[in-house]
């Protein structure tokens, strides 16, 4: 009897880590030849929320009620491109992403335990692989896995005070870092077995080895949110940290700090970038009363560019200097939701992507979930992260099961 229960329990834990195994399996792929297992993986992962979903019959209220809103406007978009309707499809079911992923959420709402072993698991099994990355470049190695192909075939790794961004297995530093974010906070909060400090350390680590400056904000923020009441200490202890680095590596934080001070440039105090050029249109757009949106596909998504939208040309978007980038989109979400989806549908979007925090009670549990959505909100400022399964995968999908989440196990009605 005992043996079956534990095959239930494994099989049971299998099911619901499935989607993780698809997406972050295939992404090990992205910059490699098989490339496109990536997509396959993602799309197989999607697929399988719904029917998880639709097989378990469990939902939130909350989410049907604004999903209900949404729809209209969502199917308004899809058929709304006046260019290519093969680029709405695209962009138009990747809106449905963190929908999908907050429902399935749901469904696995009692499994924070399972979930919280996964995060452990991957925060260490990344690390490892990263010291290997760390080892090969130091070898002198020229190419490796990870490494991005630019039009004519060139190979690189990107770099920051002439060190290679920590990536894991997740192949993009942002996300490896946004991933060390999350996982940082979960552990903190939940997890209170041995090695514990062992494993905020690895995380803080992997979060600056990134030297992703959104993620590293945001913790920032994060713990003189958490640890207000000893701010001083926060602070001291950040400084004496940065000295004794700054001693050991003078060279690397002056670089350091050199391309804070030039991002800070670009998008804030000039604006001479692609990020600040779509804010401009974004709230040129909502001035010009653009209630129903542009349709999906227009501007901003990965179809837009592939497809070559002709609005960019209409409006004469200043891609500055990124085109040699082969940049895919224009790495900011709200001016992409906002354009193509219009005021009110963009804010039935955001409103049903928050819509787990319209509750009555506030407790430690909620304080994680704000959490949550303040890192992926804040990324996805200057991200398309919202729309990517990866970094969905490291954030929403966490939020029932923290919401609902008891020390004992239990599941609150």
């Amino acid at each position: 009897m005992q043996t079956i229960i534990k095959k239930n329990e494994y099989m049971n834990a299998f099911w619901v880590l499935l989607p993780f195994i698809l997406i972050f399996g295939g992404t090990v792929f992205q910059n490699t030849q098989w490339s496109n297992i990536t997509s396959i993986t993602k799309m197989m992962s999607f697929g399988y929320m719904i029917v998880y979903v639709v097989f378990k019959q469990k939902t939130s209220a909350n989410l049907v009620l604004f999903l209900m809103f949404f729809i209209p406007f969502w199917t308004y978009a899809l058929f709304n491109n006046p260019y290519n309707q093969a680029a709405a499809n695209a962009d138009a079911i990747r809106y449905l992403f963190p929908i999908a992923t907050l429902f399935y959420s749901f469904a696995i709402k009692e499994y924070l335990p399972l979930l919280l072993k996964f995060v452990i698991a991957f925060i260490v099994i990344n690390m490892i692989i990263q010291l290997f990355n760390y080892a090969f470049w130091i070898a002198g190695a020229k190419d490796q896995w990870f490494y991005y192909t630019m039009p004519g075939g060139v190979r690189w790794a990107n770099k920051t005070a002439g060190l290679i961004r920590a990536t894991g297995t997740v192949v993009f530093f942002s996300l490896y870092g946004f991933i060390n974010l999350i996982a940082f906070f979960l552990i903190h909060k939940y997890y209170h077995k041995k090695y514990k400090n062992i494993l905020l350390a690895l995380c803080v680590l992997g979060l600056f080895l990134s030297f992703s400056y959104k993620g590293i904000g945001a913790f920032a923020v994060v713990l003189a949110f958490y640890y207000y009441k000893h701010i001083y200490k926060v602070a001291l202890y950040t400084l004496l940290g940065l000295l004794m680095i700054y001693i050991a590596m003078p060279s690397k934080i002056n670089s350091f700090m050199y391309d804070i001070s030039l991002r800070i440039s670009l998008y804030i105090t000039e604006g001479n970038s692609v990020r600040s050029e779509s804010y401009r249109v974004m709230f040129r757009e909502m001035g010009n009363n653009n209630w129903l949106g542009k349709g999906a596909g227009v501007f901003g998504g990965p179809a837009s560019v592939e497809f070559n939208s002709p609005y960019y040309s209409e409006i004469k978007f200043n891609w500055y200097d990124t085109k040699w980038m082969g940049l895919t989109t224009t790495d900011t979400y709200p001016p992409h939701a906002f354009v193509e989806l219009g005021t009110i549908g963009g804010i039935l979007y955001f409103l049903l992507l928050l819509s787990p925090l319209f509750r009555t009670w506030i407790d430690s549990n909620y304080k994680m979930a704000l959490v949550i959505f303040f890192c992926l909100m804040s990324d996805m400022l200057v991200s398309f992260s919202l729309n990517n399964l990866e970094y969905l995968f490291f954030s929403l999908v966490f939020v029932y099961p923290v919401l609902y989440y008891k020390p004992e196990g239990e599941v609150q009605s």
